[in-house]
């Protein structure tokens, strides 16, 4: 009789979820496992560190809309994957993390001391939806079927299995071990109650200045061309969170752009809210005054497949538990049914107008300053220029994402790797590299600051070696430049702030990548056509003016809302 070990069942079980990657380190416990993934000819992409073997599967399952899979070796390979199940908790992301443990003998033994053994499913149960062990190999379909279950299920996000090593060895009869297609036992959520929806239509359709906030719930459904359906036949101005830019058109009429860190007129003056897709939260000051009109002057529609999402951090007028997707078609439906197509109200579409008038003169305004070391804002609009439409764009850092997120116009859906609720450093070298295995034939780009790049600097290595082509866009003043500034007013010293001197585009060239150095504008624009055409991953270093880096626009408001410990 045909024999199968826990290692080939969890790949067949991971294959049946529709999981064709996985992100690990080898290790000499996964080798059943790996085994697997090579006689199934799934593609194994193996980094430097388990953090960025999970913010690479995190970034894969975001620019597929598929779940991810990752495997970390017992002990501190698992303790290396908490910061990526932290961000992908913190960021909605379903992934199946597969940790291996020590055998069962030796777990259940009272012995002190046991070398690379601790608390694997106490450490990481708070950051998952879903955390198991598994007790023999037959289990394993099962297991992974309810995690995945767990990971897709309202709101997204990732879930641990703990397999101790002699599980994946151990074998049973073929005949034992049934493999189920999701179809048969895991269901999508579906549009919301019809009443519902109906009560929110007629609140829309009556809206003298309705404004749509769509978050990333809308990229997680595939929502974008709904979302455009109902905004346009209302006439609604639509602003996204940060996670949820290029759900809408940032260059259309109707778009106002990311809500934070810039405040913006239509907080108050918009008197019915549609959010779909997101938890309203702090970033966006939770819908409620001083940055918004609040309750007494703002009607609120929510849209979320989480029902715990809706009406926790702003009361609800209308309460929509559905899928993104579904529930926009719905409500786009109902809408129609009470009203025709709608003008933009005159204010709002004034509002729409001053902002693309607004991002196009202050990005075109940095043009033109020549000045060396490079002006951040000048590399920010020389880098936007540069950039393809079809792009994906990873951001990293503190200044740096700022002078990123003022000066990028996003136009597709999934086209921004960003950590916006978790906000953690390092994240972008590893999102690249999983959004470029994740979409071979379109171009990724890294805009990062050089505090932030050094976090992951040896995943370089890993791009060169896999063949993953990504252009990296380092903004360096050799500071954590978000600190200086505040650090002063607040202590009234920078200490700890200063960086050392580092040549990252020959540390580049050092690990197999193609790399360039730039410190006068002028020298912009051929070492971004140099990087693009070569067939390897690329590093441009570019010396920025540290003074000016302190500062970016939108930073005042960002500190007064991190600052504000807002309840």
């Amino acid at each position: 009789m045909e024999r199968i070990d826990g290692g080939e069942i969890i790949v067949q079980a991971m294959l049946a979820e529709g999981i064709d990657t996985l992100f690990s380190i080898s290790d000499i416990s996964q080798s059943p496992m790996l085994r697997g993934v090579e006689s199934h000819a799934m593609r194994h992409v193996g980094p430097r560190h388990e953090s960025a073997a999970a913010h690479m599967a995190d970034a894969y399952a975001r620019a597929t809309g598929h779940i991810a899979a990752v495997a970390a070796a017992a002990g501190p390979g698992v303790a290396n994957l908490v910061p990526g199940l932290m961000c992908a908790w913190k960021e909605g992301v379903p992934m199946l993390a597969i940790g291996t443990q020590r055998v069962r003998r030796s777990m259940h033994a009272v012995r002190n001391g046991r070398f690379q053994h601790g608390p694997q499913l106490e450490v990481v149960r708070p950051i998952t939806k879903f955390a198991e062990r598994a007790a023999e190999a037959r289990r394993l379909p099962e297991l992974v079927r309810e995690a995945c279950r767990h990971a897709l299920a309202g709101r997204p996000g990732p879930v641990y299995l703990d397999v101790p090593a002699d599980i994946l060895l151990e074998e049973i009869p073929a005949d034992d071990v049934t493999i189920l297609d999701p179809s048969v036992y895991r269901f999508a959520p579906g549009a919301p109650d019809p009443e519902q929806v109906r009560a929110a239509a007629s609140i829309l359709a009556t809206a003298d200045f309705p404004l749509i906030l769509a978050g990333h719930g809308v990229h997680r459904a595939d929502a974008a061309g709904e979302l455009r359906s109902v905004a346009e036949h209302l006439g609604a101005l639509v602003m996204t969170t940060a996670g949820a830019r290029g759900a809408f058109p940032e260059d259309h009429p109707l778009s106002v752009g990311m809500g934070f860190p810039w405040g913006s007129p239509v907080h108050m003056q918009s008197d019915v809210i549609l959010a779909v897709g997101t938890q309203i939260g702090e970033t966006m000051q939770f819908l409620m005054p001083p940055a918004w009109a609040g309750p007494d002057r703002q009607r609120l529609v929510h849209l979320d497949s989480d029902a715990t999402s809706i009406g926790v951090n702003r009361v609800t007028d209308v309460a929509l538990v559905g899928d993104a997707r579904a529930g926009l078609a719905a409500l786009d439906v109902a809408v129609r049914e009470v009203t025709g197509p709608r003008e933009p109200n005159e204010v709002g579409a004034g509002y729409a107008r001053d902002y693309q008038l607004l991002k196009t003169g202050v990005t075109e305004s940095y043009l033109s300053l020549d000045s060396s070391p490079v002006h951040p804002g000048r590399l920010a609009a020389e880098f936007v220029g540069f950039v393809p439409d079809d792009a994906i764009i990873c951001v990293d850092g503190g200044n740096t994402g700022l002078w990123a997120h003022l000066s990028l116009t996003f136009r597709r859906p999934r086209s921004l790797m960003w950590t916006g609720h978790f906000g953690h450093l390092g994240t972008g070298l590893p999102y690249a590299i999983g959004a470029k295995v994740a979409h071979p034939d379109r171009p990724v780009f890294l805009f990062s600051g050089d505090g932030a790049f050094g976090f992951n600097l040896q995943e370089l290595e890993t791009a060169a070696r896999e063949g993953t082509k990504v252009v990296c866009v380092v903004n360096c003043d050799s500071a954590w430049g978000m600190e200086v500034l505040h650090m002063q007013k607040v202590a009234g010293t920078t200490i700890g702030v200063e960086l050392g001197e580092v040549r990252y585009d020959e540390v580049a060239r050092a690990l197999g990548c193609h790399g360039e150095f730039v410190a006068d504008p002028a020298d912009l624009e051929a070492a971004f056509a140099r990087a693009v055409d070569t067939d390897l991953p690329s590093v441009i270093h570019v010396a920025v003016d540290a003074a000016e880096n302190t500062n970016p626009p939108g930073l005042d408001d960002f500190a007064s809302m991190y600052a504000a410990e807002t309840t």
